[in-house]
């Protein structure tokens, strides 16, 4: 195994480097890193490198269907490419685990409708995966899941529910940020030499309607912030007073000119969708939060999303597909799925629907379609945190509307 000879810190560098190390338990450029892991042929392997950029920020667009992808992100780059198939940790001399060697995916378009899987790995800090691991096992406030045969409570994490995007200040000087908080932000990091900007906020998020797109955020509470981590910290400083209402106190550039705002952040236990209902073959759930990244939720109710549909069934000859809501049917409001369960469950095998959809784009529709409960019975799956199972229960079907 060939091993690469040790590539000293530039000085300046790691001057620099050293101020954001002192506030985040992290790699700096220049530091010496083994990456250990296992390769295509499920071999272990430890491969030498040097940091490059351990704060580089993630920048995913959107895919052409909403799924999961990491925002307010940054992540460490090495000087050597180690190809997308290599995964494992990245540890420093004497073997302590820094950072985890990740994949991500993204979706590269070629031309108007062509579109193409991407796949590259960098490395996450693993501080942001320590901290949540000590809360599981240090006791938590959340609900209790069952690991490893063991129930834990999980933690809540309460978080500012906008997508964020850096931008070097240079740049936001043209924009007509002034000299003074450019001073105040360079004091801050001289390194990353950013300010952060609103690229958007999710959908049903308290920041809604409050944080708009291309908003600079410059301080928080008074506290200038440069990087994704520092509004982590600020949601973080919240738990810590029982009597906080869950709002910053922002100070952001709008059109020109400052303006003090207060943001509402939201509280989250991360386990996600625990309850999806299969009707005349297409899945529908709650929106997972990649749907509400777009920034849409329909008014008539947005508990029942479309997230797939089999080929063959009714929605399929009718129809109706995937990335819409059902917000009625048979003039029925269905804001929730209880109350789609309730509605769909008085349709008997052979009953025509009269469904009205809304769109990811906030066009509406209406269609017809027939039910077939011989084929495609109404059934659902619900997670059962008791047993960490997945249960299946049929809701109606041939045999059940008979009787």
């Amino acid at each position: 195994m060939r091993e690469e000879q040790p590539v000293e810190k530039d000085n300046a560098s790691c001057k620099m480097c050293s101020v954001s190390c002192l506030t985040e338990p992290g790699l700096c450029r220049g530091d010496s890193v083994y990456l250990v892991g296992l390769s295509r042929s499920l071999q272990a392997t430890s491969r030498k490198s040097i940091v490059t950029n351990p704060f580089a920020a993630l920048n995913i667009g959107s895919a052409d269907c909403p799924r999961y992808r990491a925002i307010n992100m940054e992540v460490i780059e090495l000087d050597t490419d180690f190809g997308s198939t290599f995964s494992g940790v990245l540890t420093d001399e004497v073997g302590k685990v820094r950072a985890i060697w990740g994949s991500f995916s993204t979706q590269l378009k070629y031309g108007c409708s062509s579109s193409e899987d991407h796949q590259f790995v960098r490395g996450i800090p693993i501080y942001t995966i320590s901290q949540v691991l000590d809360k599981i096992l240090f006791g938590a406030k959340g609900p209790p899941l069952l690991i490893n045969g063991i129930k834990r409570p999980m933690p809540l994490v309460r978080i500012l529910e906008v997508e964020l995007y850096p931008t070097l200040l240079s740049k936001a000087r043209s924009f007509g940020l002034s000299d003074e908080w450019v001073q105040a932000l360079v004091k801050k990091d001289p390194l990353r030499r950013q300010v952060l900007r609103v690229k958007g906020c999710l959908a049903g998020s308290r920041a809604e309607n409050i944080l708009e797109q291309g908003d600079m955020i410059l301080a928080v509470n008074k506290e200038p912030v440069t990087c994704f981590r520092d509004i982590e910290n600020a949601c973080q400083d919240l738990d810590k007073d029982e009597n906080t209402d869950g709002t910053l106190h922002m100070t952001i550039f709008r059109q020109g000119r400052e303006v003090e705002v207060v943001v509402g952040t939201d509280v989250r236990d991360g386990i996600g969708t625990v309850r999806a209902v299969n009707w005349c073959g297409c899945i529908v759930q709650d929106p997972h939060p990649a749907v509400r990244a777009l920034g849409f939720l329909p008014e008539e109710g947005h508990g029942v999303y479309v997230a797939r549909w089999c080929h063959g069934s009714p929605v399929h000859r009718y129809g109706l597909y995937a990335l819409q809501w059902i917000v009625e049917v048979n003039g029925k409001p269905t804001p929730d799925l209880d109350a789609f369960v309730s509605v769909t469950k008085e349709l008997e095998h052979g009953d025509y629907a009269r469904v009205r959809t809304v769109h990811l784009n906030g066009k509406p529709r209406v269609l017809t379609l027939k039910q077939d409960l011989h084929y495609w019975p109404t059934w659902e799956l619900r997670f059962d945190s008791d047993t960490a199972l997945w249960r299946r229960r049929t809701i109606k079907a041939v045999d059940t509307a008979v009787a």
